[in-house]
């Protein structure tokens, strides 16, 4: 199935839809709004046996389709996966593993995110898998090519580890091709063959002087150096030729390494960069000079040294097959820069010389017979990631390592292999003008990082993880896509009324009068799920049975304190952690149910509050100022009148029914929640 059926028939939202291994963003982020850290976690490992090294380095697609980006910015997803998976939690994250053995054996060579990936999957599958890579250490590129202060290395051990408690083996330096053969495998009973060895070869320049001078050095052994803690050789006038991520690595840290100038000379402009659009913005906020639309053209050198880079000035011509356009030298603009040290950062390749023509290549990369199945010539052997591909990202490399974990295990199984189209972008569906204007606004989070000055003394990771309180915030600013309104055409009566209370206009009416709601466009305010007369509307965000089941939950887990009051609390107040904790022991006859805003509770739902068992009920709103939809205030305030009065016609006080509003900062005022307290117990009686 391609991403373009699954748009139309699932409705996955777009972050999903963009995410390479289809991570159900939009479920952890929804998680994590609700403060259910754990989940969050869970639902991102599902999926995805790297999220710390994802939450990040991963250049995120998922965020440029998120649909927030219309109306502001995308909700900051990386950081959001960071959280969840750097948490105090992440250690008491369980995989599921199989009830036996299927005592298949598969080798895996490399230890790069693709290989990794198809381990993790096949151990969880049941086979018995082994790790064969080249290095002395397992990591590949995420080891040996990221620098620390992007990626620190104890936070690579952890998420290896992980992956090996699954019961896989691995054997460190043995480059397969040399001390063993692919044929060798299958002799000591592979049954299947995973290649991922990754694009560790560097392109040359091409250009005069290359070859003749010390401190022409390729980016790849440059990063390999540095992250092996070689401490190589520096100049302090340095030029890195190319405009990728690994470009970028190469010069932030020579900053680190004492280069005084660092200049990154890249042939097109910036916005035909490579490089992560925040990886560039950083660079140049340590003090990295970009010369764009500029090409190397000659390396001068002193003595046997560098001394000078030739260059000269491009501008850009039609686009070519990748959609760049093509840069073309202007004649006469040639200028030098004095250099001492020149970096070649324009590609990688995959070194697969060392298996001695076993697997057929072309365009200098391993050949497979389908993109998806990833068999090679060879049948059992398969091959994914960087060596097939060329150079990717860490996410596109964990994904062809799923694949090639679903290819292997039908074979094992003597089952046909997965076939597929190549799959084409989906372009994430426009919001109307008028709706991006009525969407409330909400700043999105400001990352923690280093300042410059302290960056630059050594590899201290730059950004900090998200704290609990700032992660919650960015999380509700989500805008829940296909998560809102559901209409059931055979009860509704077309009676308009969800179109008068919505506060963005979603609802439309047909031609031939019948109600419609976008899916894509609705934000789950959940107005019209309450105000619907027969009951036509629910909502998938928050199903109306689901607010009934907390209560009910909430009554029975509480500890014999009276009285009992449940309290409903708006998600979207300004309070933290803390200050739920601080509830929960001042105040323990208090059962917080957190909700998405009161307009999602009905009269129904606190009367469901008394028939369980309370004494009292507490509804506290969120602030105007963070309210998402405060259009619906005044209908709100109607709806709690009127539970009000039917509390009173049952016999209930209606004193013992709480409405108000959080302060600016925490749940709720305890002056009030001490008279609901009193009025609850009667006059005379204490606390």
């Amino acid at each position: 199935m391609t991403k373009d059926e699954l748009s139309t028939e699932i409705k996955y939202p777009p972050c999903k839809l963009a995410c390479p291994i289809l991570t159900d963003v939009r479920e952890y982020i929804q998680l994590i709004a609700e403060r259910r850290f754990e989940e969050a976690l869970a639902s991102i490992r599902n999926l995805n046996p790297l999220p710390r090294v994802c939450g990040r380095i991963c250049t995120h697609p998922c965020e440029a389709a998120c649909k927030r980006g219309q109306v502001d910015e995308p909700i900051a997803i990386p950081a959001l996966k960071r959280f969840a998976a750097d948490g105090p939690w992440k250690g008491r994250y369980k995989a599921i593993m199989p009830d036996k053995s299927t005592g298949q054996k598969v080798a895996v060579v490399g230890s790069g995110p693709a290989g990794l990936a198809a381990a993790h999957d096949l151990a969880l599958l049941g086979h018995h898998v082994t790790i064969f890579e080249a290095l002395p250490v397992l990591g590949g590129m995420l080891r040996v090519g990221v620098p620390a202060y992007r990626l620190p290395k104890n936070v690579v051990d952890e998420e290896i580890q992980a992956i090996l408690d699954l019961g896989v083996e691995v054997k460190t330096g043995v480059r397969i091709g040399e001390e063993i053969k692919l044929t060798d495998l299958s002799e000591q009973g592979y049954k299947a063959v995973f290649v991922a060895i990754g694009a560790h070869k560097d392109r040359k320049l091409g250009i005069a002087g290359e070859d003749g001078f010390e401190g022409v050095v390729s980016a790849v052994s440059f990063l390999k150096a540095v992250n092996q803690g070689e401490n190589p050789k520096v100049g302090k006038k340095v030029a890195v030729i190319g405009g990728g991520n690994t470009a970028v690595d190469s010069a932030r840290c020579l900053l680190r390494m004492g280069a005084e100038t660092v200049h990154m000379v890249y042939r097109r402009s910036r916005d035909e960069m490579p490089a992560a659009k925040e990886e560039i913005e950083e660079a140049i906020h340590e003090g990295v000079q970009v010369s764009y639309l500029t090409s190397p053209v000659e390396i001068f050198g002193e003595d046997g040294n560098v001394s000078a880079l030739r260059c000269i000035k491009n501008e850009l011509g039609e686009p070519d097959v990748s959609g760049r356009r093509i840069p073309k030298s202007v004649p006469g603009s040639e200028f030098t820069i004095d250099v001492d040290m020149v970096i070649a950062a324009i590609g990688q390749a995959p070194d697969s010389s060392f298996l001695d023509n076993e697997l057929t290549e072309r365009d200098k990369r391993i050949y497979v017979e389908d993109p998806y199945a990833l068999m090679t010539t060879h049948p059992g052997v398969f091959a994914g990631g960087d060596a097939v591909t060329g150079p990717a990202t860490v996410v596109e490399a964990i994904s062809a390592g799923k694949r090639a974990g679903i290819s292997i295990d039908l074979y094992l199984r003597g089952e046909p292999l997965p076939t597929t189209e190549q799959m084409e972008a989906v372009e994430t569906a426009k919001l109307s003008p008028a709706l991006i204007e009525k969407t409330r606004k909400f700043a999105r989070c400001s990352k923690i990082s280093l300042p410059a000055e302290a960056r630059l003394k050594g590899f201290d990771e730059v950004d900090a993880v998200l704290s609990e309180d700032l992660a919650t915030k960015e999380a509700l600013r989500c805008l829940h896509c296909f998560l809102g309104a559901r209409i059931d055409k055979e009860k509704c009566i077309s009676c308009l009324t969800c179109v008068r209370v919505c506060p963005l206009g979603i609802p439309t009416t047909t031609k031939m009068g019948e109600i419609a709601i976008d899916p894509f466009a609705c934000q789950a305010c959940g107005m019209c799920v309450l105000e619907c007369p027969v009951r036509a509307i629910d909502i998938s965000l928050d199903p109306h049975s689901k607010i009934a089941r907390e209560i009910e939950w909430a009554i029975s887990r509480s500890q014999q304190v009276e009285p009992v009051i449940v309290g409903f609390f708006d998600l979207h107040g300004n309070f933290r952690s803390s200050d739920v904790e601080s509830l929960r022991q001042d105040y323990p006859n208090i059962l917080p149910v957190m909700v998405f805003g009161l307009r999602r509770v009905d009269t129904s739902d606190i009367l469901k509050a008394f028939e369980f068992g309370a004494d009292g009920v507490l509804l506290a709103g969120c602030p105007s100022d963070t309210d998402p939809f405060p259009e619906t205030a005044d209908r709100v305030k109607r709806r709690m009148a009127h539970a009000r009065t039917m509390l009173e016609a049952l016999g209930i006080d209606g004193a013992r029914l709480e409405v108000c509003d959080m302060p600016d900062e925490g749940l709720v005022e305890k002056e009030l929640i001490d008279g609901l307290i009193q009025r609850i117990k009667g006059p005379g009686q204490a606390r």
